[in-house]
């Protein structure tokens, strides 16, 4: 599974906002940067558009972003494919993808596109052999994304097996970084809560 990270992780996180590494002490480290050549196995990973989905009527209706994605191994080997995806805002929203997202949901989303192999991360984590033949399909889905939010990022683990070990100075614990993708979107014109589909910004690579 994805390593666990306490709080100096979440630190990692909330800096990378602002483009930089600040640690709970008084000083900043600069962050670590991934080898520009890949030092150990990554899969491919395409991903379609941000979509909103509405479900209820009313004052009960509710909101979930998703996006489908396909992930295939072509690095020579089978692969354990232990997903794991977050959504950062620029007001600070942080959230798990599927924290409080009903099953339902994946449901209605396999009908809206007449595809029951779409896999939330549970359904799809586990050993993904070698070839395109093998690709897997999956969806990310979130809950409710701040309406005041004017551009967000969504952060994907368990692409790479790179790493990198650094420690916090404050404890001297080591804490293990993965390589971690970051797909930036934009919100144009009026809040994510009226406009329909927050804008494609590009893709990086980060260890996180």
């Amino acid at each position: 599974m994805v390593l666990k990270r306490a709080s100096l992780a979440l630190a990692f996180v909330a800096a990378m906002v602002a483009g930089a590494l600040s640690l709970p002490v008084e000083r900043a480290v600069a962050a670590p940067e991934p080898s520009l050549v890949p030092t150990s196995w990554q899969l491919n990973f395409k991903h379609g558009p941000i979509e909103r989905l509405l479900v209820g009527k009313d004052a009960r209706q509710k909101t979930y972003w998703f996006m489908r994605y396909t992930v295939s191994n072509n690095t020579g080997k089978d692969i354990l494919f232990t997903p794991d995806f977050q959504l950062m805002t620029d007001t600070g929203q942080v959230q798990e993808a599927y924290k409080d997202v009903p099953d339902e949901i994946i449901a209605k989303i396999k009908e809206l596109y007449n595809n029951e192999l779409l896999a939330s991360p549970n359904m799809i984590l586990g050993n993904l052999l070698q070839g395109e033949d093998n690709a897997r399909d999956g969806v990310i889905v979130f809950g409710d994304v701040d309406a005041a939010t004017r551009n967000f990022k969504v952060f994907v683990s368990g692409l790479s097996g790179a790493t990198t070990e650094v420690k916090n100075p404050q404890t001297d614990k080591t804490v293990i970084l993965q390589k971690t993708l970051i797909l930036e979107y934009n919100v144009p014109g009026e809040a994510i809560g009226i406009e329909t589909r927050p804008e494609y910004k590009g893709a990086k690579w980060v260890m996180k």
